[in-house]
This record gives structure tokens, C-alpha cells and sequence, in this order.
């Protein structure tokens, strides 16, 4: 069994949590889903759980399991490596090879993948390499860190197989709302005032649970608050009054107002929201055509004939499995690789807003120099925007390197739409985000007139704002 025991984490001078006591038993088959707030703890937290980190206070204690972890972006060092090479190198004995076969089936990858580089691998590829690597140590309990990240339709659909297979526990962190309801039968959520609560429940019922255990913290507040001003209105008018003044009720009165006011319930915290830049439609018509005759890496052809246009206030789609070319079309869009055959033709000063698929943020630069040097903004009206996007003035001088993959995807949402820009590429805009900022821009892009060209395997985010348009690529 895993057991952590009055947990306390510190990172960075920030208080992650406190007082976190849970466990994980591999006897008990759980799907355990960790959800919270961009930079709310959920690595930390699996990493302390897996010995990466040490608690501030309390403890991590591990009996009878063993425990695989699955980063969330795997980091492989020498990616000139063949997949064979690389897997034989995480072998505790030489003449345990017969493992590679069968973790390789594990994964449902063929055995002659091990004669492939791994920077030749595609993204579903590597997250089937790397949870390759962590089952050669047989886990009991599965650690996964989301895991679905840069995953096309395909893998995502086998991974969720994967994992209700798994014959031991899995807990793992994830923003996919789609894959949550598919797995978890427990959701953990890191909570603002730094604890755990435990859900059992899949993702669905979680959500009204969550805001019927609001709605009792907040009551339970206001009642507190209610009979505590009618025992101060008591004695302001009554502690001098003669009918009291020489009485007991008077210091009883006193004494039971301390007390209330000792143990009032703290008042709980709505969800805070990022108040997003509306864009104005200031285009009609065709706003971008494509010809696209042919783009090739070297002898290997990407993309062939392909002709689309998109037009204002569209949402339109880009899709296809890992390696079709979905992101290098965007690239071609953005105007970022001009090494192909074929035309672009753009509207008439037409502004181009790109939100790539990994970040290209300056990881040396502090918040408030990256968003102003890239957006123009002057310091005060800067910070005034940042804190839009839920950027206190405490972040404001924090390197980019300190901030939460979610934190940094917050801070070039910001950028880019700052910039006001008619044409909205988008390239797993999603990633990284927690369910809760996901609703939030689910529901601003929903009310926005702009064109939009997206790519994304987050079908509950598809669904939700609507697609026009789709060009459908194949590898």
C-alpha cells in the first residue's frame, strides 16, 4: 500500500498543500483521477508519491508495491538511440530480454520498432516507448502524469483500453474530460485551500457533487456570519443597557460570540475566472486560401494536394493520426514554412494569431518582460491584463522555467489575444489547461466571430464549440 500521511509540500516559496493524507492499493484496482488548478501541486504531488520529492512535513510510506511513473513528457537523453537499445539500457540483467517482446505487446507495438531511432518516433509512439519502459519493472500501481498529451484519436482510444485492463491501480492527472469519464472511478481534486477532497464518483457526477459541497460550505459560511452579527448587535445594544449591565448574559454572550467566531467555517472560494480578450470581427468573406501541391521532408512526402479555403467566422478543422503532417500544415498556415509547393493567398491585412503545439516562450525571461516584449503593452496596463489571466502581482518577476506547463499556456493565451487577431491557428490549445480554464475558453471561443483553424484530439471541447469545416489528413 501507498500511504502518505499529513503531507505538507512547499515549491518555489509557494504552499502547494497541506495536511494530505490518501492512500493507493494496488488490491483494490482504483482509477484515480488527480485534477486542480494549473500550479496547483498534481506533479508535485506525484512525484512525492513516487520518491522524486520530499515533503515539506509528513511522509510517504510504501509497502508490498511497486510503483511505475509515466512523466508527463517523456525524456529519453540520447534520442539518436534505437527503441531496442534504449529499452535493453532500462534492463536490470543483461539476459532479461525476453521482457522487451512482451512489454512491446503490452503496448501494441511491433517488435520491429526497436530498430527505429527515437527521435523518428511520432508522439503516440513515444508515450508507448516510454510506458514500455516503465512496465519492465512490473508496477503495481500505475503513475501517470497526463498521459494523453500530443496523442491523436487512435491512441488515446487504446490507451483508455490500456489502463481499465491494467491489473493493479492507476492514479493519474489529466485534463481530457473525455478520457476521465472513460477511466476514473475516483477523482482526487487538489482544492484551492491547499487539501485533498476524494470524490467517488466518475467525472460527470464529480462535477455536481463538487458545487453541491460549494453550495454547503457557502450556507454553512453564511449561517456562521448571520449568527454572528445578531450576537454583536446584541451587545452593542445591550452590554450597557442597566436591564444587563450587572447580569451574567452579558459575559456569556461575549464568550459565546468567541467561540462562534473561533470556529466559524472559513468562507469558500468560487472558482476564479480568466477574463479573456473579445475579438472583434473586423473581416468577411475568405479570409485564407491554401493550394498546397506538395510538402516533403526529404524523400518523404507530408502533405499532397490539398485545397481549402476558410472563411471569417468559421471553425475549421484540422485532423488526422500522429505524423499525417497536421502540424506542419498549421506551420504552413502561420506562415512559419514557406518550403512547399503551393500558394497561400491571405485577406487584406489580415492578422495571424498562432498558438503553437509546444511552447515558445523564453524560459530565461520573467513573465512580465516575455508578455510586453511580445505584445508591446507598457508595464502598468501589462499588469493589468496579466491579472485577467489570473497572474497576481507576485508572478509578475517569476522566471517562464518556474511556471506549470498550464501556467505558461495561460500566459501565451494571453499574448495571443492581446494581439487581437482575425485568424485564430490553434494547435492543441487545450494542452496543458486544467478542466477548469478549458471551460473557459470553450465558452469564450464560442462567443467569438473570428475565423478559427484548429487541431485538437479533445472530442469534448470539439463538440462543445462546433467545427464547420474539416480537412481530414492520412499518413
Amino acid at each position: 500500500m501507498l500511504i502518505t500521511q499529513n503531507l505538507q509540500y512547499d515549491y518555489s516559496g509557494q504552499h502547494l498543500f497541506e495536511n494530505v493524507s490518501v492512500s493507493l492499493d494496488s488490491a483494490a484496482k482504483k482509477r484515480v483521477a488527480i485534477v486542480g488548478k494549473n500550479g496547483c501541486g498534481k506533479t508535485s504531488l506525484l512525484k512525492l508519491l513516487v520518491g522524486e520529492a520530499e515533503p515539506t512535513h509528513g511522509s510517504v510510506s510504501c509497502s508490498r508495491e511497486i510503483i511505475g511513473y509515466l512523466k508527463q513528457e517523456p525524456d529519453f537523453a540520447d534520442e539518436t538511440k534505437l527503441v531496442g537499445e534504449f529499452l535493453e539500457s532500462k534492463l536490470e540483467e543483461d539476459w532479461m530480454t525476453y521482457k522487451l517482446e512482451m512489454v512491446l505487446d503490452e503496448v501494441s507495438l511491433p517488435l520491429d520498432i526497436q530498430l527505429l531511432p527515437l527521435d523518428k518516433l511520432s508522439g503516440g509512439q513515444r508515450m508507448r516507448i516510454a510506458l514500455a519502459e516503465v512496465l519492465l519493472k512490473e508496477p503495481t500501481i500505475l503513475l501517470l502524469d497526463e498521459p494523453t498529451n500530443h496523442l491523436d484519436t487512435a491512441s488515446i482510444e487504446w490507451l483508455v483500453g490500456f489502463l481499465n485492463n491494467f491489473s493493479g491501480t492507476v492514479a493519474f492527472v489529466s485534463h481530457d474530460r473525455t478520457f476521465i469519464n472513460q477511466v476514473a472511478n475516483q477523482i482526487w481534486e487538489i482544492t484551492a485551500d491547499r487539501n485533498i477532497e476524494v470524490y467517488g464518483v466518475k467525472y460527470d457526477q464529480y462535477l455536481i457533487e463538487r458545487y453541491e459541497r460549494y453550495l454547503k460550505k457557502l450556507a454553512a459560511f453564511e449561517l456562521s456570519q448571520r449568527e454572528i452579527r445578531e450576537l454583536q448587535d446584541w451587545l452593542r445594544a445591550n452590554a450597557n443597557h442597566p436591564k444587563y449591565k450587572f447580569t451574567a448574559t452579558v459575559a456569556q454572550r461575549k464568550k459565546a460570540l468567541e467561540r462562534m467566531e473561533v470556529k466559524a467555517p472559513p468562507e469558500p472560494m468560487a472558482d476564479p475566472r480568466v477574463k479573456m480578450h473579445h475579438l472583434s470581427k473586423d473581416q468577411s468573406g475568405t479570409v485564407l486560401s491554401a493550394k498546397i501541391h506538395e510538402k516533403s521532408f526529404g524523400d518523404r512526402k507530408i502533405l499532397t494536394n490539398l485545397e481549402f479555403k476558410i472563411h471569417a467566422g468559421e471553425r475549421f478543422l484540422i485532423r488526422g493520426p500522429n505524423g499525417s503532417g497536421k502540424t506542419t500544415l498549421m506551420k504552413i498556415l502561420a506562415g512559419e514554412d514557406k518550403d512547399f509547393d503551393g500558394q497561400l493567398v491571405y485577406k487584406q491585412n489580415l492578422k495571424i494569431g498562432y498558438l503553437q503545439q509546444f511552447s515558445s516562450l523564453d524560459p530565461g525571461e520573467t513573465v512580465i518582460d516575455q508578455f510586453s516584449s511580445r505584445t508591446q503593452t507598457e508595464y502598468t496596463l501589462a499588469r493589468s491584463i496579466l491579472s485577467k489571466y489570473l497572474f497576481p502581482a507576485e508572478f509578475m518577476d517569476d522566471k517562464i522555467k518556474n511556471l506549470s506547463f498550464g501556467q505558461q499556456r495561460r500566459l501565451e493565451l494571453a499574448i495571443l489575444l492581446t494581439r487581437k487577431p482575425d485568424l485564430l491557428l490553434l494547435d492543441e490549445p487545450t494542452n496543458h489547461l486544467d478542466i477548469f480554464l478549458r471551460e473557459d475558453l470553450e465558452n469564450f471561443l464560442m462567443q467569438q466571430e473570428v475565423a478559427m483553424c484548429i487541431i485538437s484530439h479533445d472530442s469534448y471541447f470539439l463538440n462543445k464549440i462546433g467545427i464547420a469545416q474539416i480537412v481530414e489528413l492520412t499518413v
